[in-house]
C-alpha cells in the first residue's frame, strides 16, 4: 500500500507538475487551528485531583466537588517556513509554536483548590512539498496545489501547579498542627519527534505573493517528561489553637516519568507566502 502511494505521488509530481521555472527562495507565515490528543495529561489532571479531594474531604469533613474548567482544548498554532523552490520541488525549514493546558478548580465559602497543567511546544523541522496542477486564472493570478511532509523535533516546556487553601480550618484534634495552605509548582520538559503529512492550495499573485491554505495531521511520539532540577513545594502550617503560622519550603531533584505531552492531531491553517531573489 505504501509503495502504491509513493508511486502515485511520483506520478503526480512528474506528469502534472509546474512547467520548468527558475529557482526562488520562499518564506511565509500561517495561523491555524489544531486539536491535540494529550491523553496522558488529561488522565493526570483528573486522577491527581480526585485523590487529593478525597483526602481533604476525609480529613476536614468537607464536601469539596472539583470541576474541570479546561481540559487541553485545541487552539491556535503559529507556523513559519523558509525554503527553496525549484521547478515543482520545494524544501526548507519550518517552525511551529503550540500551546494548551488544563485546569481543575473549586472554590466556596470554606476554601479553594486549584490545579493547573500548562504546556507549550517549539517544533523545529524540515519540510518538502511537491507542487502540481498549476492553473492560470488570469495574467497575474495562478492557482497551484501541493502535497508534502514535514518532520522534526518538538521541545516541550510545561508546569504543574497546585494551590489549596482552607479559610477556616477545623482539624479533628485541635492540639495538632495541620496544614492550611499548599502551594506546589513542578516544572517539566521533554522532547518529541513528529511527522506531518500535508496537502494544500496556493493562489499566487505575479509569482511573488501567495495565499496559502493547508491541511495536515501531526503524528507525535510523545517523549517521556522529566521534571526540572529545581522544583519547590511551599506548605503553610497553622498551629491550633493559637494560629501561629510557619512556612516549610521543600525542593527536590528532577526525575523522569512514564508519560508525555502528545500533540498529535489535525492541523488547518491559512497564511501568506512570498517569493524573492529569483536565480536565473
Amino acid at each position: 500500500m505504501k509503495k502504491k502511494i509513493r508511486l502515485l505521488l511520483l506520478f503526480l509530481c512528474t506528469t502534472l507538475s509546474l512547467p520548468s521555472q527558475t529557482q526562488k527562495f520562499v518564506f511565509g507565515y500561517s495561523l491555524g487551528k489544531a486539536n491535540y490528543q494529550m491523553g496522558d495529561m488529561k488522565s493526570i489532571l483528573k486522577n491527581d485531583v480526585k485523590n487529593l479531594i478525597k483526602e481533604i474531604n476525609d480529613f476536614y469533613k468537607t464536601d469539596f466537588q472539583y470541576k474541570t474548567t479546561e481540559n487541553f482544548p485545541g487552539g491556535l498554532f503559529h507556523d513559519a517556513y523558509f525554503g527553496l523552490q525549484f521547478s515543482f520541488h520545494e524544501t526548507g525549514f519550518q517552525y511551529n509554536y503550540l500551546s494548551s493546558g488544563g485546569r481543575n478548580h473549586v472554590s466556596d465559602y470554606s476554601g479553594e483548590l486549584r490545579k493547573d497543567i500548562i504546556f507549550s511546544g517549539d517544533a523545529f523541522g524540515f519540510y518538502y512539498k511537491c507542487h502540481f496542477l498549476s492553473l492560470p486564472l488570469s495574467k497575474d493570478f495562478r492557482f497551484t496545489t501541493y502535497v508534502g511532509v514535514a518532520t522534526g523535533a518538538i521541545f516541550n516546556h510545561g508546569h504543574r501547579d497546585y494551590f489549596f487553601d482552607l479559610y477556616n480550618p477545623q482539624p479533628p484534634t485541635s492540639q495538632n498542627a495541620e496544614f492550611k495552605t499548599i502551594d506546589e509548582s513542578y516544572k517539566w520538559n521533554s522532547t518529541n519527534w513528529y511527522i506531518q503529512p500535508n496537502i494544500g492550495l496556493q493562489f499566487w499573485l505575479k509569482n511573488r505573493v501567495s495565499l496559502n491554505i493547508n491541511a495536515g495531521y501531526m503524528f507525535d511520539s510523545a517523549g517521556k517528561i522529566r521534571t526540572a532540577d529545581e522544583n519547590t513545594i511551599n506548605t503553610s502550617i497553622v498551629y491550633i489553637p493559637n494560629y501561629g503560622t510557619t512556612t516549610i519550603v521543600t525542593s527536590y531533584p528532577g526525575r523522569e516519568y512514564n508519560f508525555g505531552a502528545n500533540w498529535s492531531g489535525l492541523r488547518l491553517s491559512v497564511g501568506a507566502g512570498f517569493a524573492f531573489s529569483v536565480i536565473k
